[in-house]
């Protein structure tokens, strides 16, 4: 029988299918909007796959097996879909808004409520929140990202990621600036597990990205 404290396997996909899952969800969300017109919603449509096949290119040699293609492809998305809101005549502002709403609100319910049965389901729902960020590190994120961690005991848990593939993809294509939006996919399952954790840097603001997860117990 598995343990009470194995890692919740509510998020059991490879990287490729979350990005497929992720993309799908996108297009449907943006056409039910109706931020564009049927016209330039197909550019839009073409556009992207054009944005992503180039901007593919400039990155593949970053990628050394399925997990890197996987990861580096959801950063794709993000920036392709940028990029063609800016083509079909969008303005900057309301660019940035879209992809990230586009990309991150219809992901989110599922997220926050796969997350939230992790208590539900373990006997300690520290140490089996611990034990899926590292099962994560390796089946997920890969040696592409660099981990390490300065805390890690039964009262406190601090990760720091001094390397992360998303940024060096950001980095090479000249997208920095939607770092924010790739960090932001992460609100889903932080608000699944708030009580226990704090984000205070990310890439976005410092050299390295801190996650610390801090037991609670209750009275």
């Amino acid at each position: 029988m598995e343990s009470k404290n194995t890692p919740y396997k509510g998020y059991d996909f490879s990287p490729l299918e979350v990005f497929e899952w992720i993309k799908h969800g996108t297009f449907e969300y943006i056409l039910a909007k109706n931020w564009l017109t049927t016209t330039d919603f197909e550019t839009f449509k073409t556009t992207f796959e054009e944005r992503f096949l180039q901007n593919f290119i400039q990155v593949k040699s970053l990628i050394s097996n399925k997990l890197d293609e996987g990861n580096i492809s959801f950063v794709l998305l993000i920036v392709s879909l940028y990029e063609a809101f800016l083509a079909v005549g969008v303005c900057e502002e309301y660019a940035l808004q879209y992809t990230e709403e586009s990309v991150c609100w219809p992901i989110f319910p599922f997220m926050q409520e796969g997350t939230e049965k992790m208590p539900d389901n373990a006997e300690n729902p520290f140490k089996s929140l611990v034990l899926s960020s590292k099962t994560r590190e390796k089946e997920y994120f890969g040696d592409s990202f660099d981990f390490e961690r300065p805390i890690d005991d039964e009262f406190g848990y601090v990760l720091r990621i001094k390397k992360c593939l998303f940024h060096e993809t950001l980095k090479i294509l000249h997208r920095v600036e939607l770092q924010n939006i790739v960090c932001r996919i992460d609100l889903g399952w932080i608000k699944g597990i708030k009580p226990y954790k704090v984000r205070p840097v990310t890439f976005t603001s410092g050299n390295i990205c801190q996650m610390w997860f801090m037991r609670e117990e209750k009275l």
